[in-house]
């Protein structure tokens, strides 16, 4: 059996959310910024924005961010198969690219009847970051 994860349950989806929404909304003025982080155009800049700009400024930018993961991912699966020939898919997820995939294979399959509503949900989709999606329910739409 896998091993608990605090971070692969509801719970824990949520406060990583929670966590992205308070650095999204919490500017930090230029006075307590260095020169260099200043924003001229706002006057300061949020949490998130300066995550980025550090970690680029120390080489962490996110390709190499989703090549960890993924490297993990693939440790924890050749782990799980090594112990007892079977894994099960436990590992982050990255929730847009799986939304993409899900209506990439809809659109492209002849069978599968696709709403209007749908592909208009899916345009605004994916141009938003995972931060501003809001969450689907599942389990009011009949076909899930």
């Amino acid at each position: 059996m896998s091993e608990y994860k605090f971070e692969n349950t509801i719970g824990g989806k949520l406060l990583r959310e929670l966590d992205a929404t308070f650095r999204d909304c919490l500017v930090i003025p230029n006075g307590w910024l260095p020169e260099k982080f200043h924003d001229k155009v706002r006057g300061g800049r949020t949490l998130a924005r300066l995550d980025q700009m550090c970690d680029k400024h120390e080489g962490l930018t996110e390709y190499r961010k989703v090549k960890d993961i993924k490297a993990e991912n693939v440790e924890n699966y050749r782990k799980q198969f090594e112990k007892n020939e079977l894994f099960a898919y436990n590992g982050h997820v990255n929730e847009l690219q799986l939304h993409r995939n899900q209506m990439a294979f809809c659109t492209a399959h002849p069978d599968i009847d696709l709403d209007e509503e749908d592909m208009m949900e899916y345009k605004q989709r994916i141009k938003k970051t995972p931060a501003e999606w809001k969450p689907v329910n599942r389990k009011q739409s009949p076909r899930y």
